[in-house]
């Protein structure tokens, strides 16, 4: 009898540390969502790759333009005289080329006056070499911002070997000086990918 309940006790004893075990193997179960988890973090370092974007969208909004000088040139439809000359003088190919440029340009009403009062028709009345010197009178091979300067400054032209001058003595109102012309700007700083254009309200020569 004594044997019976002594293996009765031990089956018992077994059933017990059997069921002891399954409840902990769903316990150590529960763990496995956590490291599920962990394993789908990485998908948070997407998140950062907005910032590029955000980037792209701040970036493409500060650049000016994409474009060169001439091609810039070449849209304006109130400087196509001077566009003009550029290609007739060959000086077209010194502004092709990385830069920096800034290139002081006439409107058309500018050099409409300019040639009139020189008894031109059109540019060709104007002899090549002439002509060409004109042009070079309006081109430097270095950066000028208007909006950066203070006070006065010459300006080297470096394809004529001359200098101008852009006075400052009033800043809303600067203005340049070659020899004995004078230009006012109509517009300032308008920055292209290898320099800077003026539009000036005169032809400069000496």
């Amino acid at each position: 009898m004594k044997k019976i309940l002594t293996i009765a006790f031990a089956g018992i004893l077994l059933l017990m540390t059997s069921c002891q075990k399954e409840t902990i193997k769903p316990a150590s179960e529960i763990t496995i969502p956590t490291t599920t988890e962990e394993t789908n973090n990485p998908t948070t370092n997407n998140i950062p790759s907005v910032y590029p974007n955000t980037t792209k969208n701040i970036t493409t909004t500060n650049p000016p333009s994409n474009m060169d000088l001439l091609q810039f040139l070449k849209g304006e439809s109130d400087c196509t005289i001077f566009y003009q000359a550029l290609f007739r003088t060959g000086i077209n190919l010194d502004l092709s080329g990385d830069g920096p440029f800034t290139i002081f340009i006439p409107n058309d009403v500018a050099f409409q006056d300019f040639l009139a009062n020189n008894n031109w028709t059109s540019l060709d009345d104007i002899s090549q070499n002439v002509l060409t010197m004109i042009v070079k009178f309006h081109i430097a091979n270095v950066e000028v911002k208007i909006s950066e300067l203070e006070v006065g400054t010459t300006v080297p032209l470096f394809l004529s070997g001359k200098e101008m001058y852009i006075n400052m003595d009033d800043l809303a109102n600067p203005f340049l000086v070659l020899g004995l012309t004078k230009a006012d700007f109509l517009a300032r700083d308008l920055v292209q990918s290898n320099g800077i254009v003026h539009k000036i309200n005169g032809v400069l020569s000496l």
